[in-house]
């Protein structure tokens, strides 16, 4: 996970007069939820606006660089993506619409994320008190087909959530969603492969004197570690690429 700088701004179909209208139903209906039952009156509003719209996967394009915020794995575009909430709606349905509480993820990431939070929550990557990117630990276990992650520090219970939330997501927890994931952990590899590879190359030149070379091997090399790049945190882990320049890294 990286830390995300979410624009202040919500897109404008979330702010239409369907949602605003469901919106207030739900706030009366909770008033009268508080009273005895025999006086309770209304029925549990519903609102059937669209959220996928076309200005919200816009703002996430330019919020969440196109990635799935959970396991940072990478697309043409955020259409390709859920609408994941990250308070569940049946939490809190209050926050269906609101764009604070909406992220981009990818269709297995959100059906395997549980629709209940866990005692003290998870860490939110836009959140500027919870630095997901010191927060956890990552480390490719390829011996194992296995991605595992880890608090930085046990007595942070959002980090703890989150890392065994991704440890789920990444890795599976049945033989039908270790199959489902198991193309992810393959994209993972693929990556952490061509990473090595341009570290050796980028490291050949530099000592046989090519600059050429050199150049263009760490312009692409920069962009592969880049916060826009395909998975950014785990590649950022490897032993591999620790002693390059700290300017290999956005």
């Amino acid at each position: 996970m990286i830390n995300i700088v979410r624009s202040p701004q919500a897109p404008q179909s979330l702010n239409n007069e369907g949602i605003k209208s469901y919106l207030d139903e739900l706030e009366a209906y909770k008033d009268d939820q508080l009273l005895p039952s025999e006086q309770q009156t209304l029925v549990k509003p519903k609102c059937h606006e669209a959220y996928r719209n076309a200005d919200l996967f816009e703002a996430f394009d330019n919020c969440f660089l196109k990635k799935c915020y959970l396991t940072e794995q990478a697309y043409f575009t955020s259409w390709s993506m859920d609408v994941e909430h990250f308070i569940p709606q049946n939490e809190r349905p209050d926050l269906k619409y609101e764009w604070t509480n909406l992220y981009p993820a990818s269709h297995e990431a959100n059906m395997m994320k549980p629709r209940s939070t866990p005692a003290g929550g998870y860490l939110d990557p836009c959140n500027p008190d919870d630095n997901v990117e010191q927060d956890l630990l990552y480390f490719l276990d390829f011996e194992n087909d296995a991605v595992h992650f880890e608090a930085t520090d046990g007595a942070n219970i959002k980090a703890v959530n989150t890392a065994n939330l991704l440890q789920k997501l990444h890795n599976g927890y049945t033989s039908e969603t270790r199959r489902k994931t198991a193309e992810l952990r393959n994209a993972i590899h693929k990556r952490y492969v061509k990473i090595l590879e341009l570290v050796i190359k980028w490291q050949k030149a530099r000592e046989a004197g090519d600059v050429q070379t050199k150049f263009e091997t760490e312009r692409v090399l920069k962009a592969h570690l880049s916060r826009r790049a395909a998975f950014t945190m785990i590649m950022r882990s490897l032993e591999a690429v620790k002693d390059l320049p700290t300017e290999f890294f956005d």
